[in-house]
């Protein structure tokens, strides 16, 4: 059984409207009617679908354990002598956006204005609703020695993590549609951009610049 027949099938056994879960979710009734199709297998809002629906996240990817994260047991025939241990969620779902979509960030983030073919990625699960994923472009963030993050690594960016002195942030420039991905260093009360790559100048920053967000992790995908 597929993530789209066990969707369908838990929202009849609660006898539910494809309107009410959507609402209740957060997502479009065209959304869920595509989840329930089949034509997205990987939902955005997992765990809020899964707690609409009384089951586990795991349950409704892989069918496996239905325990809902209270610890509620299943109403399934099924009988064993082994009991699911009560489901934790180690990861959550966050886009992989643009560099011009990061430059037009807010705190008003809405990810169904992203629309439905945006790609998901795993993110820990104490990153926030608000944190998104990026590619990183060039290699003004490639060092020959300690931390370097090349070309084509991803990297969690978080908008509500404040930056402080040291901290790899994502940032926009006035006059710029992108935004850049650097070291925030800060000396004597002036502020710097800084590339890890010796071979780029730092960059002052004087109130031309909005700090998006604190990136907290990096990470390469083959």
């Amino acid at each position: 059984m597929s993530i789209a027949k066990r969707t369908k099938k838990r929202r009849l056994e609660l006898r539910l409207t494809q309107a009410e879960v959507a609402t209740s979710v957060g997502i479009s009734q065209q959304s869920l009617q595509k989840i329930e199709d089949g034509k997205t297998s990987s939902p955005r809002k997992l765990l809020a679908l899964a707690k609409i629906l009384e089951c586990t996240p795991e349950w409704l990817l892989y069918g496996e354990p239905f325990n809902d994260p209270s610890g509620k047991k299943s109403n399934s025939s099924h009988h064993s002598n082994v009991e699911n241990v009560p489901f934790q969620l180690h990861v959550k779902k966050l886009p992989v956006i643009s560099q011009v979509q990061a430059g037009a960030w807010s705190e008003a983030i809405d990810f169904r204005s992203l629309g439905d073919e945006v790609e998901w990625e795993d993110a820990p699960a104490n990153a926030s609703d608000n944190a998104f994923w990026l590619r990183v472009v060039g290699d003004s963030m490639t060092a020959q020695t300690g931390v370097s993050i090349p070309e084509g690594h991803m990297i969690l960016v978080d908008p509500d993590t404040e930056a402080q002195n040291g901290n790899l942030v994502v940032a926009k420039l006035e006059g710029t549609d992108e935004v850049t991905f650097k070291k925030l260093f800060m000396d004597a009360g002036q502020k710097y951009l800084k590339p890890l790559n010796p071979n780029y100048r730092p960059l002052e920053i004087n109130g031309n610049c909005r700090i998006v967000g604190v990136v907290k992790e990096a990470k390469v995908k083959f």
